[in-house]
């Protein structure tokens, strides 16, 4: 789970490009108040008149405020008449309520494209082991990735549009987490905490051992951990978000596949050693008349970026940064 940057900017002129009709497409706004006109009197126009005067709070709102809005519709009795008995699916209304926000064509739409763009992810924001790229096709330019919803839009169809509710993220993990709807107080949210500043990748000392036995064949001995930082030890809030995170996505399960990766970049860094990287400084110096940064001779070492700031630019990027900070302290 990276953190996902933003700022105010794109979040208003998001909202802009949701609420306002231009040719075709029909804003939520303009399809609500169709709704209104078409069902003068009906025992749930309230529920949309509601919706209608928070319409910008409802597609600009932090989580926490989204978390706010879905409290304060429960409350006023809302979120129990969009829902069957069982408070399980959307009812014949809440259907019609979701109709109104149309995810589905905004999914497929050029304002899809455009929040991707302004996003600028590369990797899935929950695993970091797979792509996540906006690529152009023939005429046209298409999303390589899924778009989850934090706050479930079958349960919260009138959050399926809020700009801090749409999560870029690999097929696999939008599949996994299914319809499941998360709570602040339990999940990591990607605009609000950072799995890097809260837990970190680790080996089994006593795994590494039995790699380097036969570094050939015992790559599956190695034992890659994610464990909570040091700093946060003993916080069993953030110790359950972790755990939730690693239940929810199946991370442990997921990178048990790049053991390989793990086996490479403990045999590079007993070969870059802190003089072979002061070679290479030099030959660039010398031979080229480049100075290279530390971070570059980092990502140059280790393959990937190292930075916190870069982690959504390359997959398993949050794993090999923290595995060679691991590494190469000792060597």
């Amino acid at each position: 789970m990276i953190t996902i940057k933003s700022n105010s900017k794109t979040v208003y002129e998001f909202a802009d490009l949701i609420l306002t009709s231009k040719s075709k497409y029909i804003s939520v706004s303009h399809r609500i108040d169709e709704w209104l006109a078409s069902n003068v009197g009906h025992a749930d126009e309230d529920i949309f008149r509601y919706l209608k005067q928070d319409l910008r709070k409802i597609i600009t709102s932090k989580p926490a405020a989204l978390e706010n809005i879905i409290n304060d519709f429960d409350k006023k009795g809302y979120q129990a008449r969009i829902l069957d008995a069982k408070g399980e699916k959307l009812n014949a209304i809440g259907k019609e309520l979701k109709d109104c926000f149309r995810y589905i064509n905004f999914r497929s739409s050029k304002k899809a494209i455009w929040l991707s763009e302004k996003l600028n992810i590369k990797s899935c924001v929950y695993c970091n082991t797979q792509y996540s790229l906006t690529v152009q096709r023939k005429k046209d330019v298409k999303m390589l990735f899924h778009l989850d919803h934090f706050f479930s839009k079958e349960l919260y169809p009138y959050l399926s549009l809020s700009f801090y509710n749409l999560i870029p993220c690999c097929a696999s993990c939008n599949m996994g987490k299914s319809d499941k709807s998360f709570k602040l107080s339990e999940s990591i949210h990607p605009y609000i905490e950072s799995l890097d500043e809260i837990a970190k990748y680790s080996t089994e000392p006593a795994s590494l051992v039995k790699y380097l036995l036969d570094i050939n064949k015992n790559e599956n001995e190695i034992n890659l951990l994610l464990e909570i930082r040091n700093k946060h030890l003993g916080d069993k809030k953030l110790q359950d978000k972790l755990d939730n995170y690693k239940k929810h996505f199946n991370i442990e399960g997921q990178y048990e596949q790049f053991k390989d990766v793990v086996a490479e970049t403990y045999l590079k860094s007993l070969y870059y050693n802190k003089y072979r990287r002061n070679e290479l400084v030099e030959f660039f110096k010398n031979e080229k008349g480049q100075t290279l940064s530390d971070d570059m001779i980092k990502r140059f070492v280790v393959g990937n970026y190292t930075e916190s700031n870069d982690l959504l630019k390359r997959p398993l990027a949050k794993m090999m940064k923290d595995i060679s900070e691991e590494f190469f302290t000792h060597f």
